[in-house]
């Protein structure tokens, strides 16, 4: 891949209900909203494997949902300045959190990676079903246009890039 493309990772579990939300919507993505510089990842729960995928772009959207106060269904953004970078002392490999492989993937890539974007859902409470709750099936088209949003923004943007680039 060049150093133009965009890695979208859906993360979760989909036997889970709305853990399952990044697969889901990264699935409903690829489906959707093609483009040669956007690469799409159903990252499940691989944890630390997920590290050379994300090492692809230079842009990375996580999709996933959010365990957290506030309504289920209700859309969250967590930008890399929002997140914590120290990677704490771990027991075992199996022990590796979100932003640990966060701060990993910064470190090798340094300013190769431009931007880091989490576009999640505060999620209701976990239960095995192969579905959504409803708060999320509600939001659910709305986070996939905010999605769409932030991938449209980033591809102006690389475009505008590659002609200035073109042009010097």
């Amino acid at each position: 891949m060049s150093g133009l493309d965009i890695v979208v990772m859906g993360l979760g579990n989909v036997l889970l209900g709305d853990d399952g939300l990044g697969v889901y919507a990264v699935r409903t993505l690829e489906e959707n909203y093609s483009h040669p510089w956007i690469a799409y990842y159903d990252g499940g729960t691989h944890g630390l494997d997920l590290l050379p995928l994300m090492e692809e772009g230079s842009h990375l959207l996580i999709l996933d949902s959010i365990k957290g106060t506030g309504t289920p269904g209700s859309i969250v953004e967590i930008t890399e300045e929002n997140l914590s970078f120290s990677i704490p002392l771990k027991f075992s490999t199996h022990d590796i959190a979100l932003p640990d492989l966060l701060a990993l993937l910064r470190l090798r890539r340094g300013e190769a990676l431009k931007e880091i974007l989490i576009l999640g859902m505060i999620s209701g409470p976990l239960a095995i079903s192969d579905e959504l709750s409803p708060g999320l099936q509600n939001s659910f088209p709305e986070f996939i246009h905010r999605a769409t949003e932030v991938l449209q923004q980033w591809l102006g943007s690389k475009q505008a890039t590659a002609e200035n680039s073109l042009c010097a």
